[in-house]
């Protein structure tokens, strides 16, 4: 790194928004990881209901059983124990409901296959809690079938962009054929809950960014240093070449530090395990091949992505206003703006721009096990691929802007 590109990186680094922003950041973590915890609930084995931190021992424990391939066999002997309790009277109550004693005796260590189960064998629109009581084992062999019904179901009704055409259908359903089955369980709730509130770790880190860097050009502008700056020898070139290092690497940092944060602290007191599971044991209709660990990276690149522009965006029009503050008001409803449209049933284009924009792209763990592809040059491509071509075209287009218009700035 030359001396500019440290100088550079030290005047944004020593500025009182930057302290502010990692304080917000810090904040934000620590409320998106608290409100998780406490929401943690299970029946414990003496029949009291765990809360918080207690709670999480015993489902890793219980869900730690369950690891390993899901074949239809296990399937079928899951239904099995559930009929089991349920032939047996002593373990119903005057509804032919199961007890709350036999439910913490035989049922909620298998919480998470029976969900599973429920899932799959629901209609796609309709969860039916109790289609397991009513289920034999020989029809739970179905359940790769059946998984793949649902598919055909979804694709076949309405969406928020209208209809499915045939081409996006025999995609996606190529798509779902591709997915390696028996899928892989394992205790996933930390991962889970990762995803939960991931795109609000990208929303404020990005948000910060722009706060960091909306003074970079604009702030010379306002205290008079830009004729210093170019009228010096390297002030048209070397100087704004280190301005743009300098920030990219400080939205790099903020991104990483945001995120290793967030995602460490929360397995840290979840556990680590189940990233090799299949990302379906989180949303059972995904429809790509990945674990759990490789949604997380295509997650985090697509919304790391999504900062970075956000940040190039700032530093263009850092480098077109005379002043910060302007820069913030417009990066604040860059960012926030499309959040409250809502999606077009008759315009698929205008639902595909506005999903290109920072603020749709940060949720992106929805976006890479969602149903949304892009038609390009004839070809089908999933979205979450092309919100990556999209970020890093834009960046490339807008550093050589943001470049010109200050070495081009005339100074009065």
């Amino acid at each position: 790194m030359d001396t500019l590109t440290r100088f550079e990186l030290r005047k944004i680094m020593r500025r009182k928004s930057f302290y502010a922003g990692i304080a917000i950041l810090v904040v934000v973590v620590i409320l998106m990881i608290s409100t998780l915890v406490t929401a943690a609930d299970i029946t414990g084995k003496d029949g009291k209901e765990l809360k918080g931190l207690a709670a999480i021992p015993l489902r890793k424990e219980y869900d730690r059983q369950l690891a390993g391939p899901l074949t239809v066999e296990r399937v079928a002997d899951a239904v099995e124990r559930h009929q089991k309790v349920m032939r047996d009277p002593k373990n119903l109550n005057e509804k032919g409901e199961i007890t709350n004693e036999a439910y913490i005796k035989y049922e909620v260590k298998d919480e998470q296959m029976d969900r599973l189960i429920r899932f799959t064998f629901s209609h796609v629109h309709d969860y039916d809690h109790y289609i397991i009581d009513r289920m034999t084992p020989s029809a739970a062999k179905a359940f790769y079938q059946k998984r793949m019904e649902n598919v055909n179901e979804y694709l076949n009704t309405e969406n928020s962009d209208g209809y499915y055409s045939p081409e996006d259908k025999a995609f996606l359903l190529k798509m779902n054929e591709r997915i390696p089955v028996p899928f892989q369980m394992d205790y996933i709730t930390g991962w889970e809950n990762v995803f939960e509130n991931l795109q609000f770790v990208f929303l404020f880190t990005a948000f910060v960014i722009a706060i960091c860097l909306a003074p970079v050009f604009a702030g010379e502008y306002q205290s008079g240093a830009d004729s210093i700056i170019l009228s010096s020898r390297y002030g048209r070139n070397k100087i704004i070449a280190a301005k743009l290092i300098a920030s990219f690497l400080v939205s790099l940092g903020l991104v990483v530090f945001a995120l290793m944060t967030y995602t460490l602290v929360m397995l840290g007191i979840y556990g680590f395990t189940g990233g090799s599971a299949s990302v379906q044991m989180i949303k059972l209709l995904a429809p790509v091949p990945y674990t759990v660990f490789q949604t997380y990276l295509w997650a985090v690149f697509i919304g790391g992505l999504a900062c970075l522009l956000v940040g190039a965006v700032t530093l263009w029009l850092s480098s077109r206003i005379r002043s910060p503050f302007p820069v913030i008001i417009a990066i604040v409803m860059f960012l926030f703006g499309p959040l409250f449209f809502s999606a077009s049933k008759s315009n698929r284009l205008f639902n595909h721009l506005m999903d290109l924009l920072p603020g749709n792209m940060f949720d992106s763990f929805e976006k890479v096990t969602g149903y949304e592809v892009f038609h390009i040059f004839g070809q089908l491509i999933p979205e979450y691929k092309v919100m990556v071509g999209f970020a890093i075209i834009v960046i490339a287009l807008l550093v050589p802007l943001t470049y010109r218009a200050f070495n081009k700035h005339q100074v009065i």
